[in-house]
């Protein structure tokens, strides 16, 4: 009885590799119809985190689609945090100068909120998290800091425009 069991689990994670990365179907499946499932799936995984990171999704714009299928092909959907966390680990998959500013905001945010699990994967983060970026036009200070028994915060602080003066020398 175990060992039918566990036959039977490996052959539902192998069903579950299959169509996670569209290909490899196991015998008695029609190919067609399970790489057509497949590729439904990693679109409606697609259109969740696209809901979840709209920044990011427009800063991509006709690539986000592309982009997420190449990505969640070779990536399960994590067990925790759901788009968010889908999100976050393809954001941090994508190289940094195909980030707008506002999806980099979205990024800041969503780690506040999601810590990388040892392993792969994410968890809800616990403890004290504070991190800031510069925000340009106008330039500013974006500080975003995580507590306990208060949840996240985000505050903006002006910082000068520093297009005056050479490295440090006093204003005229």
């Amino acid at each position: 009885m175990a060992a039918d069991r566990a036959a039977y689990a490996g052959r539902q994670a192998r069903l579950l590799c299959s169509l996670i990365s569209g290909e490899d179907f196991p015998a008695g499946f029609a190919a067609d119809k399970a790489a057509a499932a497949s590729l439904s799936l990693r679109r409606k995984r697609g259109r969740a985190v696209r809901l979840a990171w709209p920044a990011l999704a427009h800063a991509l714009g006709e690539d986000f689609e592309p982009r997420f299928d190449i990505f969640a092909r070779a990536v399960a959907a994590p067990p925790v945090g759901g788009a968010l966390a889908d999100g976050l680990a393809f954001a941090r998959g994508l190289p940094a100068g195909s980030l707008s500013e506002r999806a980099r905001v979205e990024l800041l945010l969503a780690r506040a909120r999601l810590a990388p699990r040892h392993g792969d994967g994410h968890r809800r983060r616990r403890g004290v998290f504070l991190a800031g970026l510069v925000l340009q036009e106008p330039r500013r200070l974006l500080a975003v800091a995580r507590l306990p028994l208060v949840g996240v915060r985000e505050v903006v602080v002006g910082l000068p425009s520093g297009r005056s003066g050479v490295r440090g020398e006093p204003h005229h």
